[in-house]
């Protein structure tokens, strides 16, 4: 099996990344109250301020480029159900450990996957549609609309909800596609195929692998 549930090209990866850094929201009160796309515009406006002031090390550091990617998209998106919707009936079939080692490779997966989209990064500002959300809400669908230049512009539609008091991605929409129902897809091809041990020892290797070709481009 190739690459395992990934969009086709740089410009789809560049805005999964985005999808999932701005989705982002901060555990403060203050922040919470002052909603969804608020908050989502303020990630938006520190993400640009981090890459505009790390240009060089962004090209020249996988190892930091990497470790940005870590640090944003951990704390903020709700692995654990990202987990279980892109299994679907796979994962309520799974036993307690291999929920469990499948959620943190999966993890490492998004990470190393969006961190190589950081070096394609350039300016972008992003519109809003009206937020359809009534008080005591819990699950949203925020829609947006991300515009660069010399790029056409692209719907992309964040789907979050509140995790342990704090508003948590668990999927995205990019003109249409999206992120869960894509790697579900993949994933359940190579659980037909090896079961879910086979699975986690797929994207374990490729993980690995990729750690190792970081590890020889800081030592080259």
């Amino acid at each position: 099996m190739g690459k395992i549930g990934l969009f086709s090209t740089k410009r789809r990866q560049f805005l999964m990344l985005i999808c999932l850094l701005f989705t982002s929201l901060s555990t403060m009160a203050a922040e919470q109250l002052a909603g969804p796309q608020q908050v989502i515009q303020r990630i938006s406006d520190e993400l640009q301020t981090i890459l505009v002031q790390n240009q060089d090390r962004l090209k020249e550091d996988p190892a930091f480029v990497y470790q940005l990617a870590n640090d944003v998209l951990i704390p903020h998106v709700d692995f654990g159900h990202v987990s279980s919707l892109v299994l679907g009936k796979y994962w309520r079939r799974a036993t307690d450990e291999q929920k469990q080692e499948f959620s943190h490779q999966f993890q490492r997966l998004l990470v190393r996957t969006y961190s190589t989209a950081f070096k394609e990064l350039q300016g972008w500002d992003i519109s809003y549609t009206p937020l359809r959300m009534n008080v005591g809400d819990e699950d949203v669908a925020v829609h947006t609309q991300v515009n660069r230049t010399g790029a056409p512009p692209v719907d992309v539609v964040y789907q979050m909800h509140i995790k342990d008091g704090d508003w948590k991605a668990y999927d995205v929409k990019i003109e249409g596609i999206s992120l869960v129902t894509n790697y579900r897809s993949s994933f359940a091809k190579e659980v037909r195929r090896s079961g879910m041990r086979g699975l986690i020892e797929r994207i374990t290797e490729l993980n690995d692998r990729r750690a190792k070709q970081i590890v020889a481009t800081n030592q080259s």
